[in-house]
């Protein structure tokens, strides 16, 4: 098998003792000293240790101050998003900016709203104050016209939920269209991924392959989400290409680079590297859980495939279409869910900071 180190120029690791503290960084990235980046958030669980703990201590101090649960949420995020960039900093700065972001998201209740969605990442932007941080904002139809004016601001951003070819270029066109918005004169520290996730479409497909039952359909299950996403990098070389784009290189412009999210394996029957190994291509980036890390590094392939077999793609798509497969259905469910999912996890995590809030107070009295 051939070295990992092919797939990323290794770069090292810096630990923070402030971060590390509170976060468990995989030991495979430390071993392997690969260049990364990072996507955190406060959890009930990382204020349920000793009373010394400084998260901890900090909620108790926001809730003495009279602070309501939701701003005392904020600025503990905030805090700890100083510290991961912090944690990062060294590698941003060796890798030109290119690597060693910390991804921080808008409140999800604003999926749906354009405005706010611009406020809350500017404030982000602005209280985190790093040069090395991306404000997650959701490819929602809402948010798309939000990412363009943040990007006009020269702020970062992580483009997140992207399930479909049609929403996936709606994203591209906001990232250049900011650009250009932007009037700035150096675009090189203006950067963005575009989060594109994976093994949810064959989740979702597969259980309507399985509905339709023929031989044909049930052939096609486990194809749907690696078809798609090698058409999405087809776009993505289209779309940051020829003289538009070029025009913007003139000016220090990235590409928004592409990136595989969703990428565990959620049924036991297929290859635990089903959605790492066969998407490896420049310019693409993969967020792997650690033991999707692990499967790969042990049995997975370091080499261009993202591009092998693009007509077999194009034919498994067409293929899906024509058994009844409505892909802007698929990639509108799949989006309902994850904004779902998202707005009830940050739902819960404030009702359970509140919960640990009135206990500290409490304990505090």
């Amino acid at each position: 098998m051939a070295s990992i180190s092919k797939l990323s120029n290794p770069t090292p690791t810096y630990l923070a003792p402030s971060f590390a503290s509170r976060y468990s960084v995989p030991k495979s990235f430390v071993d392997l000293r690969l260049k990364t980046s990072f996507q955190t958030g406060l959890s009930a669980s990382s204020l349920s240790v000793s009373s010394n703990h400084p998260l901890r201590r900090s909620l108790i101090e926001l809730v003495e101050a009279g602070k309501d649960i939701e701003s005392a949420y904020w600025e503990l995020v905030v805090k700890d998003i100083q510290d991961a960039c912090k944690f990062f900093e060294p590698i941003y700065d060796q890798m030109d900016g290119g690597d060693g972001y910390v991804s921080v998201e808008v409140s999800p209740r604003l999926a749906d709203d354009t405005d706010g969605t611009v406020a809350a990442a500017k404030w982000l932007h602005k209280k985190v104050d790093r040069p090395n941080v991306y404000i997650k904002i959701p490819a929602t139809a809402a948010c798309i016209p939000s990412i363009k004016e943040v990007i006009s601001h020269g702020i970062s951003v992580n483009v997140t939920l992207i399930f479909s070819l049609a929403r996936y270029e709606a994203v591209i066109d906001a990232y250049l269209d900011g650009l250009e918005a932007s009037g700035l004169s150096d675009l090189s520290r203006v950067t963005s991924v575009a989060s594109f996730f994976v093994s949810r479409v064959d989740t979702l497909v597969d259980k309507m392959l399985e509905k339709i039952g023929t031989p044909e359909a049930l052939d096609l299950r486990g194809k749907a989400a690696n078809a798609q996403a090698a058409l999405a990098y087809q776009l993505y070389q289209k779309k940051f290409s020829g003289p538009r784009w070029e025009g913007l290189v003139k000016k220090g412009a990235k590409k928004q680079r592409l990136l595989w999210a969703s990428t565990s394996v959620k049924n036991p029957a297929y290859p635990d590297t089903l959605y790492v190994t066969p998407l490896v291509g420049p310019g693409t980036v993969s967020t792997m859980p650690d033991q999707a890390l692990q499967a790969f590094i042990d049995h997975g392939t370091v080499a261009r495939t993202i591009d092998l077999n693009v007509s077999e793609a194009e034919g498994i798509y067409n293929a899906l279409e024509k058994l009844g497969i409505d892909w802007s259905h698929v990639g509108s469910q799949l989006e309902l869910e994850g904004v779902d999912a998202f707005k009830k996890s940050f739902d819960s995590l404030l009702d359970s900071l509140q919960e640990k809030a009135n206990s500290l107070k409490l304990v505090s009295l």
